[in-house]
Parts: structure tokens; sequence; C-alpha cells
């Protein structure tokens, strides 16, 4: 197979503020991997938060020599290029999947689930006009199910939580704090939260599962407490199972979209509640998560008026439905280079 990188930066409508810092911008690495007539894509993103490095991605991404087998092991990557290696597995993927002129979805047996619910994500405002004009917007396109980002100040995020009721009384809503708060402050926040109808709370301590368990000598069961930050891989599964209500399960999280649809499998085996969630990313990694959709029972894959996905793009959203396009691999159609620059 045939392998070129890339490293494309996606340019975000609005500054992108969670409890790890605002972003402006966020650079992502594109593979395209051919077997001389058809391509398939794939993409892994570069968080300023996680190891990968633009630079080692791409000198990786030159030297690697690969089968286009999907299920072929892949050569050794060093830590700092690790979103290279989810990139070209899910090229590999996409290619294998055109070829058999299914879906991705299909191509990994996974039930047929082609319109699912997703939650739109807004960060945290700067003040409560900014968050008005959000949830405006959102609601102009037909969002009902929104994601508030928290983990900054407690007061300020508590105070957000009580405007987006009063703004939006016919919407839910969910919170998800990225590890932000300290335990007090988490004890402090959920229970106002659960009266106020959020329906769950993502990441609401630091990482470590000590926390989640004095946590849960204080925190009501309500709202669902679901791990993101803390729930990493598999060894992370009987520590979720005993002190969390569900997982969100992330391709680059999870090292690439097969290692992604196991967890998944083996969450809901383990009776969590499981969402399929995304990083900042172009449509390429979008449509591989949607592809997973039908085994979340939460979908959080943002829609494209919210961060651009670029023409790479296998679904559609209409108010808050996201729905696959008809088409083999991530089902989207292969465009040219001037396409993509536009």
């Amino acid at each position: 197979m045939k392998v070129e990188g890339e490293i494309f930066t996606i340019r975000l409508p609005r500054p992108f503020r969670i409890a790890h810092g605002v972003s402006h911008t966020r650079e992502t690495v594109l593979v395209r991997g051919s077997d001389g007539t058809l391509t398939g894509w794939g993409e892994g993103a570069l968080p300023p938060y996680y190891p990968s490095r633009a630079q080692a991605c791409l000198e990786w991404l030159r030297d690697v020599e690969v089968e286009d087998d999907p299920f072929a092991p892949l050569p050794p990557v060093p830590w700092d290029a690790a979103a290279a290696r989810v990139a070209l597995e899910m090229a590999r993927f996409d290619l294998a999947a055109r070829r058999a002129e299914l879906p991705l979805g299909r191509f990994l047996d996974l039930e047929a689930r082609d319109v699912v619910t997703v939650a739109r994500t807004l960060s945290i405002p700067q003040n409560v006009a900014e968050l008005a004009e959000m949830l405006a917007e959102g609601r102009a396109r037909g969002g009902r199910l929104f994601k508030l980002k928290m983990g900054g100040d407690v007061g300020w995020d508590v105070d957000c939580a009580r405007q987006a009721v009063r703004l939006a009384p016919d919407c839910r809503f969910m919170a998800d704090a990225n590890a932000g708060w300290r335990i007090g402050e988490a004890v402090e926040a959920l229970p106002i939260l659960a009266k106020l109808g959020f329906v769950l709370v993502e990441q609401p301590v630091g990482v470590d599962w000590e926390n989640w368990r004095e946590l849960r000598e204080y925190a009501p069961r309500a709202p669902l407490l679901v791990a993101d930050e803390s729930f990493q891989d598999a060894g992370d599964l009987s520590a979720a199972a005993e002190l969390a209500d569900g997982v969100n399960v992330k391709i680059l999280k999870a090292g690439g979209v097969a290692a992604a649809m196991r967890l998944l499998l083996e969450a809901r085996a383990s009776g969590l509640q499981t969402m399929i969630g995304v990083m900042v990313e172009t449509g390429i990694a979008r449509s591989a998560a949607a592809q997973l959709a039908s085994l979340a029972d939460w979908v959080d894959i943002d829609p494209p008026d919210a961060i651009p996905t670029g023409p790479l793009c296998g679904f559609t959203i209409e108010g808050d439905q996201l729905r696959l396009i008809k088409g083999a691999g991530l089902a989207f159609a292969a465009v040219t280079a001037a396409d993509r620059a536009g």
C-alpha cells in the first residue's frame, strides 16, 4: 500500500475553551493509503495535551511499509508518533471497506444504524451573553441536546448550567469537566446539576481512579458519571465498571478503529453505558466514529457547523440527528487537493 501523510490545520469558527486551555486552531495528521486503484483515508488528531508531534508523525509515515490488510499488524511506532499509527490504521480500514463495497460499520459486522441522536458541544463561555449566543446558534440549527464544557471555576460552571436551562428549557444537557474539578468541587456541583436535570457529567474529577473512589463516597448516583480521561484502555474496565456509570471511547484515545470497537463492546458487556466521542478533528475521523455509533448509547460527534469537517465527511446532521451517507468505507467520495484546500 502506498502511504502519504500530511499535517492539516483546522481553523475553529470560535475559540474553543475547555479545562485544558483555549484553542483557535488544531493540527491533525491526514493519511492516504492507495492500492493503485482505490484510496483509503485516515486521521489522527494532535491535541496539545497528547504526546504525538507533527514532525515525528510525518517521519514515521515517510518510512513505514505496510500491507493493506487492515487486520495485519502495524510496525512499532515511537511514542510521539502514535497519532500517525491511528491515522494509518483508519486508512487501511477505509480502503478495505471500499474494496468490499461496504460501509465501514457493516464491514466490521456491526448492527446497521444509519441515524443516531448527537450532542452539540459548547465550549466554556466567557460570559452569559456568549453562552446565550452559542445556545441560540445550536437551537436554530435544530439542536436539542447540548454538552457544556466545564472544569474551570466551579461557581461559574454551576451558574452557566442554571443559565443554560433558563435560556433553553426545551433542551437536554450534559456537562464535561475534563478532569478540572477537585473532589470537593465535584461534590458541590453534582447535586445542583442533577436538580437542574443534567443527564450526565463526564470526567468530574482528576484522572486517577482513586479520585473516583473518594468521589463515590459523597456523590449521588445522579446524574450519570462518565469516565473519559480516566478510561484509556481495557485495563481500566474493572475500575470503570465499579466506579463510573459509563465510558467515553474515542478512536484516537483507544489507539485505532479496531481497539475502539473492542472497548465499546467490552464496556457494554461490563454493564457500562457507552459514548462514542471525538477530538477536534476533520470529517475523516468523525466519519469513522460515526460508523461505530451503533455501539454507543450516547453520540458526541460535533456537526459541521460547530467544527468544520472539510469536504471529506461521511455523514450529515439535521437538527440533532446524524445520518450516515450511503457509500463504501467512510462513505465520502475521493477529492482532489484543490477540493481539500477549498
